[in-house]
């Protein structure tokens, strides 16, 4: 039996990531770009590499502008992805954390920020990049997240797990969007 899951939140503080009426119709990547989208077996860079590719391509294609890798970002997807295998919880508060906890901690907000989260596993073959980014453009919420008009930063992360849920052989993927404004100091 192969699954798929996903999830989508976002939380803002000040300005709230605009809304999107793009669909999936052309927004996913052929499979002739963005090398190693379904090379579950790649070199966990290439990976990671074909996921920022398969966001961006489908930004492009639905009339937004690419986004930046950002290293604060990159670590608290990173800290969000271990802590949904390790705790067992595909939830963007796993472990019972706020969703905030892994920004705070990377540091991410400095001023006034909005963040936007997408979540995917799949076992075996759909824990695809590919996989993860046909079942986030099925969905009006995860679109929203990805084609949000404010969103200026991405981190993205993969985990591997044996044993998720009770279904072996688990990826879990985490995209991150963000966008900050640094505060101007009063004068």
């Amino acid at each position: 039996m192969f699954l798929l899951g996903v999830a989508a939140a976002a939380l803002a503080f000040s300005s709230a990531p605009a809304g999107t009426t793009t669909t999936s119709a052309g927004a996913l990547a052929p499979r002739t770009v963005c090398h190693g989208q379904v090379a579950t077996a790649a070199p966990q860079a290439v990976q990671l590499r074909a996921m920022r590719c398969l966001i961006n391509w489908a930004r492009r294609h639905g009339g937004r502008s690419a986004l930046r890798a950002n290293a604060d970002l990159e670590r608290s997807a990173g800290l969000r992805a271990g802590d949904i295998v390790r705790c067992q919880s595909f939830s963007h508060t796993p472990c019972g954390q706020a969703f905030i906890a892994v920004f705070q901690l990377v540091g991410y907000f400095v001023g006034t920020a909005s963040v936007g989260e997408n979540l995917a596993w799949g076992q075996g073959r759909f824990g695809s990049a590919r996989t993860a980014m046909a079942g986030w453009l099925a969905s009006p919420e995860h679109r929203q997240i990805l084609f949000g008009a404010d969103w200026r930063d991405l981190g993205v992360a993969r985990v591997r797990a044996t044993s998720f849920l009770g279904r072996p052989n688990v990826t879990v993927w985490v995209a991150q969007f963000g966008h900050r404004i640094a505060l101007t100091p009063l004068p």
